[in-house]
């Protein structure tokens, strides 16, 4: 007798979407549509819908790659379709996580009395292999160690409550790793056009996300950023563009050699410091805290301060925590706001790394293998998605944490899924037990059913012993 094995149990895993919660999400973000206006589709074999419920699946399993999941999934006849999807240069990426973002912000909008940012922040994207498609050298500040792959720029819009991903660059560097492939993708598609962006300087990318951004409709009171990303180009952008929308920055600001104009006088960040009077405590937190409003000098324009033009005004803001001898500066280009106000705003940037951390624990950041460039575009743009969609069950339980929401979605899916393998075992054994009453002489339905418990235990002892049964881990 043949039993259901671990192949069938893999084969209702990967093909019980419409019964599953992930249709259910994949409805609420019509994904199907936006999937459609994007132009991201297949004329014939398995739909893209289907593809992207695999990867959530292989996601959610916690597979070490994605072609591992795909064989713990028993669906490797999936690999070239998946992988025909992954490399199509010609989808955009970007507008499919947009939609999406889109999608998001009309389900989870800013609520009443909350601040809203966008959020611009940089994390690693390691690839190892001597081969892979535009890998550089790179320095990991946190860690104070090179490592090679790309440089992840990434534009986070917080709504808040929660924080998503809505555009990001796989930055190329300057620094090549020897023996890496040259990509050939046709001028004009989707991932040349990224690639050829991606090799601009990391304040011209963050530059760019912001405009796209607004070009989008999404809508944000303040630019939240860290101290990489002052210069004299992205401040006049800011100035210049953003502070007559009605967006002003609050960033950090690093103590260099850099001079602002403070009355009559050009002054560092440290003589600023020490003209800046005596410091205040705040009663709650024990912060200590002063500030000073000062002018933000074009570096650019000339050498000398005295010839550089002002591109505007910020309150400078110093904070010395409890039991911390070195002092943190910060600038926002909104001068009436209060510097206990600017710290909390400038804090909410920390909800980006919150967003890199689950990405890289719970969203298989670095399943993808590929060492191809287009692949890398595509899987970083699904999981961003995948977040996008898990972050609206965020905003509607605040109190659940990231890990706890997709247990409890998984549980609800493995729950589907052993529903959908019983019904798949009776279906193939009702017939059996049928044939088997038949041999005992039942041919008499009414006979049958008075005998029902007595039968089903002599077909249960004579064909479901216990050498014939084996566990599976679903």
């Amino acid at each position: 007798m043949n039993y259901l094995r671990i192949a069938q149990i893999s084969q209702v895993k990967t093909s019980s979407l419409i019964e599953s919660n992930a249709h259910f999400l994949f409805k609420r973000f019509k994904l199907t549509s936006i999937l459609r206006h994007c132009g991201i589709g297949k004329e014939k074999g398995h739909p893209i819908e289907y593809m992207m419920y695999l990867m959530l699946v292989i996601i959610l399993n916690g597979s070490r790659s994605l072609f591992s999941g795909i064989v713990s999934l028993q669906a490797t006849k999936l690999k070239s379709p998946i992988n025909s999807m992954m490399n199509n240069e010609f989808y955009n990426w970007r507008n499919l996580l947009y939609r999406i973002a889109s999608r998001f912000a009309k389900l989870c909008p800013t609520p009443e009395g909350r601040i809203s940012a966008l959020i611009i922040d940089d994390t690693a994207k390691e690839k190892t292999g001597r081969h892979v498609e535009n890998s550089s050298w790179f320095v990991d500040h946190c860690r104070k160690a090179y490592y090679m792959g790309y440089q992840n720029i990434m534009a986070a819009w917080h709504n808040g409550v929660v924080t998503i991903p809505i555009d990001f660059e796989l930055k190329i560097g300057k620094a090549r790793i020897k023996h890496a492939n040259k990509s050939h993708y046709h001028k004009g598609t989707h991932t040349e056009q990224r690639q050829r962006i991606a090799k601009h300087k990391k304040t011209k990318i963050a530059e760019s996300l912001i405009r796209r951004a607004l070009q989008r409709g999404f809508r944000f009171r303040y630019l939240l950023w860290d101290s990489w990303y002052n210069n004299s180009s992205s401040l006049r952008f800011v100035f210049g563009t953003l502070k007559s929308k009605g967006i002003d920055l609050v960033a950090m600001v690093k103590r260099d050699g850099q001079k602002y104009l403070w009355g009559q006088s050009f002054l560092t960040v440290k003589e600023l410091y020490r003209k800046s009077g005596k410091w205040q405590r705040n009663q709650v937190t024990g912060i200590l805290y002063k500030s000073m409003v000062v002018a933000v000098l074009d570096k650019q324009s000339s050498t000398q301060p005295e010839s550089q033009t002002v591109l505007g005004y910020v309150r400078m803001c110093f904070f010395r925590y409890p039991q911390h001898k070195r002092y943190k500066v910060l600038i926002c280009t909104d001068i009436n706001l209060g510097e206990m106000e600017i710290l909390s705003i400038y804090l909410r940037r920390w909800s980006i790394e919150v967003v890199f951390k689950d990405l890289k624990q719970y969203f298989g950041y670095d399943q993808s293998k590929s060492s191809k460039y287009a692949p890398q575009i595509a899987d970083l743009t699904i999981r961003c998605i995948f977040y996008a969609m898990f972050c609206s069950l965020k905003y509607e339980y605040p109190s659940k944490s990231t890990e706890q929401l997709l247990i409890e979605f998984y549980s609800e899916m493995e729950d589907n899924w052993l529903d959908i393998f019983c019904s798949v075992v009776f279906i193939n054994n009702a017939k059996r037990l049928l044939k088997y009453a038949l041999s005992l002489g039942y041919k008499d339905v009414n006979l049958l059913l008075q005998n029902y418990d007595s039968v089903l235990r002599q077909f249960m002892n004579r064909y479901w012993y216990e050498d014939n049964i084996e566990e599976m881990d679903l």
